[in-house]
């Protein structure tokens, strides 16, 4: 395989996981008993709203020229690698939805966001380099920086969940 799709395309499926995300941590939060969970997973979901937001402005901000140029692939390893992404849960809302269906535990949730998130960086590692535009990549860099963020934020509740226990899931 030679080509991939298109700037366009690849930029559309950082917004799909984006939106996962956020649909991911609205249904923890609404799932958790605990206090501080549950505003930990809405922070992370309003989070996941500005990367949506983020993702839309640097694709508004790239020449037309840039977002329909198609992506050259002449190993297919872009294609092979996001279409094991795509089979992944961090891919779709409904998969999502139906993880989410299937935890009962305040652990479970916390290695699921977990694991989201790591997923997320390395999609996210694999998209900038499809990316032709140096400024791309640098905002994709900031995205990446905020997603380790985010398992840094999870790692540390996860911990103290351990120590301390929280009410857990509804």
């Amino acid at each position: 395989m030679f080509v991939f799709g298109t700037a366009d395309d690849v930029f559309a499926m950082a917004v799909r996981v984006e939106e996962n995300g956020k649909t991911f941590y609205s249904g923890a939060a609404e799932m958790t008993k605990d206090p501080t969970a549950k505003a930990l997973f809405n922070d992370l979901s309003t989070m996941e709203a500005g990367h949506i937001e983020a993702f839309r402005s640097l694709r508004g901000g790239l020449p037309e020229s840039d977002i329909s140029n198609i992506v050259w692939d002449p190993e297919g390893l872009a294609e092979s690698y996001l279409q094991a992404t795509a089979d992944t849960h961090i891919f779709t809302v409904e998969a999502a939805k139906t993880r989410l269906a299937k935890v009962s535990t305040p652990t479970e949730v916390f290695d699921m966001a977990i694991q989201f998130e790591k997923d997320s960086v390395a999609f996210f590692i694999g998209l900038k380099e499809l990316l032709p535009d140096a400024k791309g990549k640098v905002e994709i860099d900031k995205l990446i920086k905020a997603e380790m963020e985010h398992i840094k934020m999870l790692s540390v509740a996860a911990k103290n969940f351990n120590e301390t226990g929280i009410a857990g899931i509804a």
